[in-house]
């Protein structure tokens, strides 16, 4: 299955209103998620209107990326700074709201793929939450259940990592359970 979606690298000048804002030593490139009527326009190599809301999504879903050619370490150093100047735009309480809210928008609307790369990148940019850890684990199980992870090994372990890394005392009483269970299908696989 196709994504019905892109990840395309803008690349700025260091002295543009975006590199001066980030403090950019050198030229860079960020990434942002296209979808629907712009992804048909770029892929029509018409201009797309990319906003924060491309980019956002872009840094979440794109963080790991590794395009030709694009240096994405800038992008990940300034993810965090990015997305957290973003949250009122969002109308987000903080920046583990947004990953969780985003990534299930991710869900629903791209599958389970674009929302784990969502919840891997949150576990990178707020490896505190718990709550991240536990959304990213339901859909490791899920992608490796469904046969959407290419090396199903290097997944187990990931998901064994990632669930030994959860505080349980973070979690509600009803997700527990969850995570119970959970454990024991990491354990099954």
């Amino acid at each position: 299955m196709t994504a019905d979606y892109k990840i395309i690298w803008k690349h700025f000048e260091n002295n543009s209103d975006t590199g001066t804002h980030l403090k950019a030593k050198v030229d860079f490139s960020l990434p942002y998620f296209i979808d629907g009527e712009e992804k048909i326009k770029f892929e029509n190599k018409e201009p797309a209107n990319l906003n924060q809301f491309h980019l956002v999504k872009g840094l979440l879903v794109g963080y790991f990326d590794k395009p030709p050619e694009t240096d994405t370490r800038f992008a990940q150093s300034k993810a965090k700074q990015i997305i957290t100047e973003q949250l009122p735009a969002f109308k987000s309480p903080s920046l583990e709201s947004l990953i969780l809210d985003l990534s299930a928008y991710l869900r629903d609307t791209h599958g389970q793929q674009a929302s784990l790369q969502s919840l891997m990148t949150g576990t990178e940019l707020v490896p505190e939450s718990s709550a991240i850890k536990y959304d990213c684990c339901i859909d490791l199980i899920n992608c490796i259940e469904d046969g959407e992870i290419e090396d199903r090994i290097a997944g187990i372990q990931k998901l064994k990592i990632l669930l030994n890394k959860i505080n349980i005392k973070d979690l509600t009483p009803e997700l527990v359970e969850d995570y119970k269970q959970m454990n024991e299908v990491a354990e099954g696989m």
